[in-house]
């Protein structure tokens, strides 16, 4: 009979169908999940002024808080001394080099993207542990021009 397949055919047809259409669905649903994780904000480096609203300390490192843009943002700065700078005061604005600890985050040497990692504190050296603030502050933050509670200028 002309323009009949077989019966092998139609299912070699059906088998390509579902693979294309399994195929196409997990690049939707990655596609989505990526979006919609990604929509969590990571700042890896910004220069904006952030107002100090509360100085905190643990073991060897300062905590220090700040609002900037709307956000809430947790500075931990080593304890250190002998440093030439303006000491940060609570309810001043400081233009803080910040980087997220969540960015460039590794173990071993394998990268782990923020929106796979999900943490809630971060351990240091001195095995000091340091924690979100619930939901108002997501991610902890070190400034390239903070050295202690000193805020060294910077070009």
């Amino acid at each position: 009979m002309v323009g009949r397949k077989s019966t092998t055919s139609n299912n070699n047809d059906i088998k390509i169908m579902k693979c294309l259409l399994t195929f196409v669905s997990i690049i939707l649903v990655a596609y989505a999940l990526s979006t919609t994780a990604g929509s969590r904000h990571y700042i890896t480096q910004t220069e904006i002024s952030y107002r100090v609203y509360k100085i905190d300390s643990i073991n060897s490192f300062y905590l220090i808080y700040a609002k900037g843009r709307d956000s809430l943002f947790k500075i931990v700065s080593k304890k250190e001394s002998d440093i030439i700078g303006n000491k940060i005061e609570v309810d001043k604005a400081y233009s803080f080099k910040l980087h997220s600890s969540l960015t460039d985050f590794r173990i071993g040497n394998v990268l782990i993207s923020p929106r796979n990692l999900e943490v809630n504190c971060f351990s240091y050296y001195d095995e000091t542990q340091i924690c979100y603030e619930g939901d108002s502050i997501r991610d902890l933050f070190h400034a390239d021009n903070l050295r202690g509670l000193y805020f060294i200028k910077t070009k």
